[in-house]
């Protein structure tokens, strides 16, 4: 340990000033705690500080930390799909009546399975897309500015959360739109 900065006094006006000493040293985990004691035994008054103790709460902390991170994502995903189940239900009427008049011109259902599928990929995909981009942004921006970390960018998650986002716009659409396929034209075409 080294001196933050150093001062020149005369020692007759230190003279009966309070001192203080540090010392450091590294010993293996299991001596540390008999050589605590055996400190505190013979010198009473001498504080020893484990490091490896202070790192471990300093662990403790960021797991917790990372732990409110995962659960605030999880919170978000599971707002974002209710969300994206609403958006879906509130355009069921006109899926309806596409369907209607697709199956009128000669559609079969797989042509209509084939067109929601991509509809509800493709808007999955500009989300995972525009959440991939925000998020790469938002971490470069904390660990630049905030924690004077370099910043690597890494495609391979946001890549995943395009298609994994996808996957769940696919999934929670068909969930919110099942029996729009159900519904027969003349049905659908009358009640216009």
């Amino acid at each position: 340990m080294s001196p933050v900065s150093d001062f020149v006094f005369n020692p007759v006006a230190m003279a009966g000033a309070p001192t203080q000493w540090v010392a450091t040293g590294r010993w293996k985990a299991e001596q540390v705690p008999a050589l605590q004691l055996a400190l505190y035994r013979k010198y009473p008054t001498v504080t020893a500080v484990n490091a490896a103790d202070i790192l471990n709460i300093v662990q403790e902390v960021i797991d917790q930390v990372a732990l409110l991170v995962r659960f605030i994502s999880l919170f978000a995903i599971a707002a974002g799909a209710i969300i994206l189940a609403a958006t879906v239900a509130g355009t069921r009427l006109r899926r309806v009546r596409e369907s209607a008049v697709l199956k009128t011109i000669g559609a079969r259902r797989r042509h209509l399975t084939g067109i929601f599928s991509v509809e509800f990929s493709v808007v999955g995909a500009v989300a995972g897309l525009i959440g991939g981009a925000l998020a790469i942004a938002f971490t470069r921006i904390l660990l630049t500015r905030f924690l004077d970390s370099k910043f690597e960018l890494n495609l391979l998650p946001a890549l995943a959360a395009v298609a994994l986002t996808s996957l769940l716009a696919t999934a929670t659409g068909w969930l919110a739109s099942l029996r729009v396929l159900d519904q027969r034209p003349l049905e659908v075409l009358r009640d216009e």
